[in-house]
């Protein structure tokens, strides 16, 4: 039998199997499967054999892993006859194991010996030369051979993208790895019924060499159709069209697909969501969008009770309807008691238009009594925001009214009118436990006298967080935030408007909000802030690591003073199912003390 047949019943046995089964699949064509019935119902007696394995290292784990004689040694049902088998097909089996390698002409050697009166196989294994590819032709029939521009450079990109060049080393996974890669580039765009047409890999033993070809059956170029949606019962199909992105007769593209589905899921209205086209070859033109949807309870009541190092305890009850007056409306609400900041909220969210703005009401009441100045506010708002790829745009419109009052130095009333801009950049490996990437937010606010404001300003402010990962094990991330309030004076602008700093995201090793400007025996907030932090995470298991840090900022009413205060220290950090949980014991260089700071997620 010539080895390139051989090698084609390899294939056939592997296709589809997973490492774990890469032995069964090696033994399909051997019928090795004999000797395992005959060891489980074999009765003679029990004895005990040693194995001796020459071969270099880079074949030696795959033989010490797979070899029946290393997975029988420890059965006490093998007897000598047995043994005697396993040597003998132990040669078989190790071509069989090279040949995925790449090693077509190994000398074997298979000997069954005695030492200290024990049985000893012994085994010598030089597995020669590996065969590499001397040559690949790669093809592609049906629709795509269209002789166009484009599909002329998307062939050129699948053969060079070809993960088996000539002269790389022939391995059995390669070979495999590679044609899924090539179909695959077919089945994301346009051609979603592509499939193997024929694949061969001639192996010369005498040249070492392999020759490789490959024809991909395109099929039909699809396009899009109308949507079939199933699975909603409370919602209209207006619901989910005003989030589709697909247009009727547009070219079938996997993405697409997959932005759909990622809009419906990050939606709240729904708890699963399926997006597929029927890769039917016999229907190309205007294949329907299939949507299948599992839909959230409509309303859901919740409690919760908390503690953290900046606020204190809290109790909170939570309110939400997705289908507030049967209009696929979104009502929140929000009850919070803390121990420094008490507040009831509401929140009303329209369903997506069909350019994908989501539009919003809110009010906010809420009470603070934080290092010695205590607010009590009223927020009236609407938002507008979009999110384009890895961009969020949010535009805004608040009023707010505040009462502010400070022990032994009085209190004023504020009031602002504030148009605001919000834009974020998300572009991190993953959101809940980043390692590689950046967040980025930059916000304006503006106010005048003129509209409903006790003092004129322009207020800006940026925050970003960068990571970068050092190793396996271990990343730096990197903190930053600036904030400015161009005004006269602070007078008249509400705290939401001004800067305080320190506590368990910002400054560590300082109480919550505590760096700020002294009002009496008060900290009041400035229209100044810098900060800036450098921490080292080392992850001793998956979900357990270790954390040193630095941080150093300040807030101010005047860049004179902008001079930063340090804080240090080390802390654990624990990968919870919410987010990366930190426990920190920091030290205040400008306090002289240590605090404890425990936090949750990332503060962004």
């Amino acid at each position: 039998m010539k080895l390139s047949h051989i090698f084609r019943r390899h294939a056939a046995c592997r296709f589809r199997l997973s490492k774990p089964a890469l032995l069964l699949a090696l033994m399909c064509f051997h019928g090795q499967y004999a000797f395992a019935a005959d060891a489980v119902e074999g009765g003679q007696e029990a004895f005990r054999y040693e194995v001796e394995l020459q071969a270099p290292q880079e074949q030696r784990k795959l033989m010490e892993e797979h070899l029946d004689v290393y997975r029988w040694r420890d059965n006490e049902r093998v007897n000598a006859a047995q043994l005697q088998q396993l040597v003998r097909l132990a040669p078989e089996q190790i071509r069989g194991f090279l040949a995925t390698l790449g090693f077509y002409a190994p000398r074997i050697e298979a000997n069954l010996e005695q030492r200290d009166g024990k049985p000893l196989v012994r085994l010598v294994i030089d597995p020669g030369e590996p065969v590499r590819v001397s040559g690949m032709d790669l093809q592609v029939v049906g629709d795509f051979n269209d002789g166009s521009t484009e599909n002329r450079a998307r062939l050129e990109k699948m053969r060079a993208d070809w993960g088996l060049h000539p002269g790389a080393v022939f391995r059995h996974e390669d070979w495999e790895a590679a044609k899924r890669a090539a179909l695959q580039a077919l089945l994301f765009e346009r051609y979603p019924a592509a499939r193997l047409a024929d694949s061969r890999a001639t192996v010369n033993p005498e040249t070492g060499g392999v020759e490789l070809l490959v024809t991909l059956d395109s099929g039909p170029a699809f396009t899009f159709g109308a949507l079939e949606i199933q699975g909603l019962r409370r919602y209209p199909d207006s619901l989910v069209k005003r989030m589709n992105t697909i247009a009727p007769d547009e070219a079938y593209s996997q993405s697409k697909l997959l932005e759909l589905q990622s809009r419906l899921q990050d939606s709240p209205y729904f708890a699963g969501v399926s997006v597929e086209v029927d890769a039917n070859p016999k229907q190309p033109t205007q294949a329907p969008v299939r949507v299948e949807i599992s839909e959230n309870p409509s309303q859901k009541l919740g409690f919760g009770i908390g503690a953290s190092t900046d606020a204190g305890a809290r109790g909170q009850v939570d309110y939400r309807d997705l289908n507030f007056l049967d209009s696929a409306w979104i009502l929140s609400g929000a009850f919070k008691l803390e121990q420094k900041r008490q507040s009831v909220s509401g929140d009303l969210q329209f369903p997506p238009t069909e350019t994908g703005f989501r539009d919003s009401l809110n009010a906010l009441i809420e009470r603070t009594d934080i290092e010695g100045e205590v607010a009590e506010k009223m927020s009236l708002g609407a938002k507008r925001s979009i999110v384009s790829g890895k961009m969020e745009h949010a535009f805004g419109l608040r009023y707010l009214v505040e009462n502010q009052g400070v022990a032994e130095a009085g209190g004023e009333h504020r009031a602002a009118l504030s148009p605001s801009y919000s834009w974020t950049l998300r572009d991190v490996d993953h959101l809940l436990y980043p390692t590689h990437g950046y967040l980025v937010n930059l916000q304006a606010d503006v106010a005048g006298r003129a509209l409903l404001s006790d003092q004129d300003f322009v207020r800006g402010y940026g925050h970003a967080v960068f990571f970068y990962p050092l190793g396996r094990q271990d990343q730096l991330i990197v903190r930053g935030e600036l904030g400015m309030v161009a005004a006269s004076s602070r007078s008249g602008i509400p705290s939401d408007f001004l800067f305080r700093t320190g506590g368990d995201q910002t400054i560590r090793g300082y109480a919550f909000q505590s760096r700020g400007v002294q009002q009496g025996s008060a900290i009041v907030g400035g229209r100044y802030l810098a900060l800036g932090s450098a921490e080292y995470v080392h992850w001793l298991t998956p979900k357990w690591g270790s954390a040193v840090f630095v941080d150093g900022g300040n807030a101010v009413d005047s860049l004179d003073g902008l001079t930063p205060v340090y804080g240090y220290g080390a802390g654990a950090r624990w990968k919870s199912p919410v987010g990366p949980l930190n426990l920190d014991i920091a030290y205040g260089q400008e306090v002289r003390e240590a605090r404890v700071h425990f936090s949750v997620g990332f503060n962004f």
